[in-house]
């Protein structure tokens, strides 16, 4: 296999290496800021309109070589700088000097999305309003990873659920991981047994940006958009090789060492990409049990924090050309292995993965990735990707261990029955979009398949004293699948010049199934197959409207749906084992959401208020089985408890106060609530409370400071979460609760200095030590803040270019 895919990345260069012609048409010159006057290096200097380039060198000049002769126009880029475009008239066998003088972009403004639309827009004129992660505030944060790069984000919260496995997960204006689509290059392949962990696992060395579009996105993007979709957007080679290794230390064994790679044949039309990350960190136990901050901040022998082995490695290959004048491939691939191992610390306990209170859980997850564009000369564009992932999971089941010992008088199984929870998930997923400018309207179509394979195995016990088969083992095989298509349109109707509006609808056909077998009779009727046939109408519209050059109003409603699949909670909280029952009359989340946003946009000043509602009917919950359910041998159960809504407003406001000092802040208020008390509380003094959605803060807040003279860069951020209600389910009767948390801050700091091409770098996060102060062991989900205090690092960071 390895053979082979070299040997066809081999024939691709070759074909496409024929020699540049050689016109002897020279260009030189350098970029300076249009501010300081200073030499700007590392600058992408593009010839409009054909595949040549280079970038600027440490000094801030470039040449290039053999340019077409004629008129010819040379385009200047770089992050944070307002690109320029000069005419210039290139002779054979002349040389021309080209000087640029750049405008910085404070805000960004001149960052291209493609998210909101499917189709490229600057953020400052995207009808569908989308915020943008930069790699540079990536690197800023030293966020080693997806879930650190979307912490402070305003509206969205990044939360662990899982005091013991760390489980991570993301909530959007109020709404969990299962109603936000995350993407990868406009690909919906984080899915499934990803949902786990999965945040933590993806690392940013080849992240060139992050897009973020709030409110309803079922209409381009299916079910599981009824929050807003996050798209990862991955680097593109550069025009001269580069190659940027770093190594950073930190306190518990927190270290990172990585390497990216990038070049481009001398033609421009052939780039590669190489990207490969190792994290680690150790088992940490900072605090115990305890209801107040003196109690918890004592080691209780059990780790906060499991130790992690993470490995992340993947390619690109970007082909221009390669079939017509005006088209592009992109082949695609990264590779993940995580290795964690947490539980009782004392004599290495945890390291023997079939003892009680263990966690050990090994990823293997491949994905391949395959684009083509091709743009035709009546200005339409056809885009085509699919991309197949495969993700195994075995994870150790102490939940066995201690069912086993429960029924046997404490006694332990025999050490052949001890075996891990199998998960073997295969998923390919398919997109094909036909654009084009009639007028002012600019037209998509689009088709999107989807198919998902998931067989899991694990041992279990049965539990039930009135059974007949009271402490028997038992093997659990369960096999999942599901396959959607769906078909959308919209329309970019530019009604004037300031107005434009933005229709666009989507239809889903859903199926999936389910059916569990033991292999053994342990039960006195078989396990029923689930089955879901569900079709979806998701229409959304979107308006912008220009009131000035630098004010903008924008509107977006729409529906949504998330399909009664692919729960990653069942993977998590049960191992995927059968007592998890979704009954065939389960029905679809639906929603509907509404959006209205005003921004400001200034030369050093940016102001944005956006106020949302998302109204959801049948939301589906987590719950214990009812009699009937549980007579089929199920302990839980999946159901549509209530309908219910989350809305707010968030603010903010960013200025950069001189060229080298910014400063940001933003504030979001929340509320969320289900329309009745939750079956589990009522009757109980916490049945007002229930109403209230679980950890979604009152208030969420970010504020951010960062100076950067010369050749440093301080930076200071705080993340503040108010108060919210969280749910402890106590093992011991009448001592379960719904907790109405304190609010708390966080901060981070960090701070570097380059040299030449050295970057020095040292920081801390949560610097002030905070600890939640409350903790309860026999509720593993009860966990709304640090359990553990701050963390300190340092690297260096080397760049090569030619």
């Amino acid at each position: 296999m390895k053979k082979t895919f070299i040997l066809i990345i081999g024939l691709l260069l070759l074909l496409q290496s024929q020699a540049q012609e050689k016109t002897d048409a020279m260009l030189f010159g350098d970029v300076k800021s249009a501010t300081t006057k200073e030499h700007i290096p590392y600058v992408t200097i593009t010839v409009k309109g054909t595949r040549m380039g280079t970038t600027t060198d440490g000094t801030g000049h470039y040449k290039l070589a053999n340019l077409p002769v004629g008129k010819c126009t040379i385009v200047a880029q770089f992050l944070g700088y307002k690109s320029q475009e000069k005419e210039i008239l290139m002779e054979r066998g002349k040389a021309v000097e080209l000087f640029f003088e750049l405008e910085e972009d404070m805000m960004d403004l001149e960052q291209v999305v493609v998210t909101g639309t499917r189709t490229k827009h600057y953020v400052k004129d995207v009808p569908i309003r989308t915020e943008v992660i930069t790699a540079k505030s990536i690197e800023n944060k030293n966020a080693a990873n997806l879930y650190e790069a979307l912490e402070g984000t305003p509206g969205i919260r990044v939360e662990q659920q899982c005091q013991y496995c760390n489980f991570s997960m993301i909530r959007m204006q109020g709404l969990g991981s299962e109603n936000t689509q995350v993407l990868i290059n406009g690909q919906p392949i984080y899915s499934g047994l990803a949902g786990v962990y999965g945040l933590q696992q993806m690392g940013t060395d080849d992240v060139d940006r992050v897009e973020i579009t709030k409110g309803a996105g079922s209409a381009l993007y299916g079910s599981g958009a009824i929050a807003g979709a996050i798209n990862i957007i991955t680097k593109e080679p550069s025009f001269v090789p580069e190659t940027n290794a770093d190594v950073q230390f930190g306190n518990f064994g927190t270290n990172k060492y990585s390497v990216y790679s990038s070049l481009r044949n001398e033609k421009g039309n052939i780039g590669l990409t190489i990207n490969a990350q190792k994290l680690t960190g150790d088992a940490i136990d900072e605090t115990g049990g305890g209801t107040s901050k003196d109690e918890v901040k004592h080691k209780d022998g059990i780790s906060d924090r499991v130790a992690s082995n993470l490995n992340n490695a993947g390619f690109g290959l970007y082909v221009d050309g390669l079939f017509a004048e005006n088209d592009k491939l992109v082949l695609r691939g990264r590779y993940i292995y995580e290795k964690r191992e947490g539980g009782i610390m004392d004599d290495d306990y945890y390291r023997n993965p079939f003892t009680d209170g263990t966690e050990n859980i090994t990823t293997d997850r491949y994905e391949t990735e395959l684009s083509y564009k091709t743009l035709f000369q009546d200005a339409s564009e056809l885009n085509f990707s699919v991309a197949y992932t495969s993700h195994d999971r075995t994870a150790t089941n102490d939940t066995y261990l201690g069912d086993y010992m429960a029924t046997h008088d404490d006694n332990t199984p025999d050490v052949r029955d001890m075996r891990p929870y199998l998960a073997d998930e295969n998923s390919l997923t398919g997109t094909l979009t036909y654009g084009k400018r009639l007028g002012n309207h600019h037209l998509l179509i689009g088709v999107q398949g989807f198919y998902d394979k998931l067989e899991e195995s694990g041992m279990y016990v049965i539990v039930d004293e009135e059974s007949d088969y009271y402490g028997t083992s038992y093997k659990s095989i369960g096999n999942k699948s599901a396959h959607e298509f769906g078909f959308f349109l919209q329309d970019e109707w530019n009604i004037t010049d300031k107005l434009t509006a933005v229709p666009g609808v989507r239809f889903d056909i859903h199926h999936s199934e389910e059916d569990y077998e033991a292999n053994k009779e342990v039960f006195t009727s078989s396990f029923p197959e689930s089955k879901f046939d569900r079709n979806s109408f998701s229409p959304r519209l979107a308006l912008k409207y220009e009131v000035s050059h630098r004010v903008t109003l924008r509107a977006n409603v729409g529906t949504g749906f998330r399909a009664p699949y692919g729960f990653s909670e069942d993977l998590h909280l049960c191992s995927g084992s059968p007592r998890v029952w979704k009954s065939s009359d389960l029905d679809p989340e639906r929603s509907i959401s509404y959006n209205l946003s005003a921004d400001y946009y200034g030369e050093k000043v940016r102001l944005s208020a956006n106020l949302f509602r998302t109204d959801l009917k049948d939301k589906i919950a987590f719950a214990d089985a009812d009699e009937n359910v549980a007579s089929l041998g199920y302990d839980y159960q999946w159901e549509n408890i209530d309908d219910a809504f989350v809305q707010g407003i968030e603010a903010s406001f960013m200025t950069d106060v001189t060229s080298t000092f910014g400063f940001g802040i933003d504030l979001t208020l929340n509320q969320g609530k289900y329309d009745h008390a939750r079956e589990d509380w009522k009757g109980t003094e916490y049945e007002g409370d229930s109403k209230y959605i679980s950890r979604f803060p009152s208030v969420t807040g970010n504020i951010k400071l960062e100076y950067s003279p010369k050749d440093w860069i301080f930076t200071i951020d705080g993340d503040y979460q108010g108060s919210m209600y969280i749910d402890y389910y106590s093992e011991t009767e009448g001592m379960s609760k719904i907790k109405h948390t304190d609010p708390y801050m966080l901060f981070n700091a960090r701070v570097s200095k380059t040299i030449k091409n050295v970057k020095l770098y040292a920081g801390a996060k949560n610097i002030f030590n905070y600890i939640q102060p409350e903790k309860y062991l026999d509720d593993a989900a009860f966990m709304y803040g640090p359990v553990f205090g701050t963390m300190v690092y340092a690297g260096i960071s080397v760049a090569i270019r030619r």
